[in-house]
C-alpha cells in the first residue's frame, strides 16, 4: 500500500491552487483533507468531472463578462443632476453623498454598492462632477454628477 495519495484540489489553500492534481501523504488526505472537502482523489471519474467543471465555469466568467460590458455601455457617462441649498453668497450647504447617488442610480435600473464607488468622497462642488464606479475587475465606468 503507498504511503501517497494523489488528489485534486476543489478549492484553492496553501498546499495547492485549485483543479491542480498533488500526491500528499495519505493520512493527511484520509485524516484531513477529505474531511474539509478540500481534495477528491485522483481516477479518471473525479478527472472527468473536473474537467466539466472548469468548462461550466469557464462559460460562466464568459456570460458574466458579457453583462459587465453590456452594463459598461449602459451607465458610463450617465448623468444624474442633484440640487443643494445655497447661502446669500452662493456656497452650497452640504453635500452629495453615495446614499444619494446610489438611490437615484437604483430609481433609474442601475443596482450598485457603495463598494463599487472608486475613491468616493462627499461632492459639494457646483457643476459637473465625476464618480468612477467599478463594474469588473478591469472595467470602469464614469458617472457624471452635476450639483446646481
Amino acid at each position: 500500500m503507498s504511503k501517497y495519495e494523489k488528489v485534486i484540489f476543489l478549492h484553492q489553500n496553501k498546499w495547492g491552487e485549485k483543479y491542480e492534481i498533488k500526491e500528499l501523504p495519505r493520512g493527511f488526505v484520509l485524516n484531513y483533507l477529505l474531511p474539509q472537502e478540500e481534495v477528491v482523489f485522483y481516477n479518471e471519474k473525479n478527472w472527468a468531472w473536473v474537467e466539466k467543471q472548469k468548462a461550466q465555469e469557464e462559460q460562466k466568467s464568459l456570460l458574466l463578462a458579457v453583462q459587465a460590458q453590456e452594463f459598461y455601455q449602459k451607465i458610463n457617462n450617465f448623468t444624474l443632476e442633484f440640487t443643494l441649498n445655497k447661502d446669500e453668497k452662493g456656497q452650497p450647504f452640504g453635500s452629495v453623498g453615495s446614499k444619494e447617488i446610489l438611490t437615484e442610480l437604483s430609481a433609474v435600473g442601475f443596482e450598485l454598492n457603495k463598494s463599487q464607488l472608486i475613491d468616493f468622497q462627499p461632492l459639494h462642488q457646483l457643476g459637473e462632477n465625476l464618480v468612477k464606479v467599478k463594474i469588473s475587475g478591469d472595467l470602469v465606468a464614469q458617472v457624471k454628477i452635476i450639483i446646481k
